[in-house]
C-alpha cells in the first residue's frame, strides 16, 4: 500500500481544516470516521480493514525480528514523556510513512528506528502508519514544573513568531494550537515536550535534515535552548481535539 502525497488538495483544503480540527473531535467508538479521512488526507482512499488490521498486528505484536511497537510507543501510541518515544496516535499517516521510509534509507538515521524502520516492508510501513494514524487517545499530563512566564513565552512564539529573532510563528506551518496541516506537517499539540526540545536540538545542531527544504533547521538555529522549551512546553499543555479522547 502506497501513500501518495496530494499537495494540491491539502493546498485547497488548508484554509477549512484548523477550524475543522478545533470544531469536530473523533468520537471514541469511530477510530477511523469522515473527520479523520479529511483531517489526515494522507491516502487517496481511507485504509481499508486489512490495512488496518495489518498495522495493529505490527503494532501490537511485531513483525518478523521486529518487536512490536507497543513495546516502546505503548498499545495507544502514546510513547512516553522521556523524549525517546513520541506521542504517535492521529499523526498523519503520510507523515508517519515518511519518517519510516526516512530512517529505512538512513536520511533520518537512529540507533534504535533505523533497523526497525529497515526491518519492515514498504506495505507493513504504510499499514501500521495508517493505524496509528487511526488512533485518538487521552493526553496525559504534563510533566515537570514549567513557570507562567515560560508558558507564555512559548505561546507568544508559537503565534506570532519573534521578528527580532527572525523566527516566524509556528502556527503559519503547524496550524492553529499546533493541530497539524497534513499530510506533511505534523501536530504538536500533546505532544511531548522533551521529544520536541530533542527534534529541535538535532535541527539545529544538523544532526536531522529530513524536512522540505531545510526549513526546520534554519528556524532551530535561531532558537535559542530556552526558547526550544518554552515552545515546547507549551504545547505538551494543548489538547488537540482530532487526537484526544476523554480518558474511560
Amino acid at each position: 500500500m502506497n501513500i501518495p502525497h496530494r499537495p494540491l488538495l491539502s493546498l485547497a483544503l488548508a484554509a477549512f481544516l484548523p477550524a475543522l480540527a478545533t470544531a469536530q473531535a473523533i468520537p471514541a467508538d469511530q477510530p477511523y470516521g469522515t473527520a479523520r479521512d479529511l483531517f489526515n488526507m494522507t491516502v487517496d482512499t481511507p485504509p481499508d480493514a486489512d490495512t488496518l488490521a495489518r498495522g495493529q498486528t505490527i503494532a501490537l505484536q511485531g513483525a518478523g525480528d521486529v518487536q512490536s511497537c507497543v513495546t516502546c510507543h505503548s498499545v495507544d501510541g502514546q510513547g512516553d514523556g522521556s523524549g525517546s518515544f513520541p506521542r504517535l496516535t492521529g499523526q498523519p499517516a503520510w507523515y508517519l510513512d515518511k519518517q519510516l521510509d526516512d530512517y529505512a534509507s538512513d536520511a533520518r538515521p537512529d540507533d534504535l528506528m533505523t533497523p526497525v524502520a529497515q526491518s519492515l516492508s514498504e506495505d507493513d510501513r504504510a499499514a501500521v502508519s495508517a493505524y496509528y494514524a487511526s488512533l485518538a487517545a487521552p493526553l496525559r499530563v504534563a510533566r515537570g514544573q514549567v513557570s507562567v512566564q515560560d508558558i507564555q513565552k512559548g505561546a507568544a512564539i508559537a503565534r506570532a513568531g519573534s521578528p527580532e529573532k527572525g523566527l516566524p510563528a509556528c502556527t503559519n506551518c503547524h496550524g492553529p494550537d499546533g493541530t497539524g496541516n497534513p499530510p506533511s506537517v505534523p501536530y504538536l499539540a500533546g505532544q511531548y515536550a522533551n521529544y520536541m526540545v530533542l527534534q529541535l536540538d538535532r535541527w539545529k545542531r544538523g544532526q536531522r535534515d529530513n524536512d522540505f527544504g531545510g526549513m526546520m533547521s534554519a528556524i532551530a538555529r535561531k532558537m535559542t535552548p530556552e526558547d526550544m522549551r518554552a515552545i515546547s512546553e507549551y504545547y505538551e499543555r494543548v489538547a488537540n481535539p482530532l487526537t484526544t479522547k476523554d480518558p474511560q
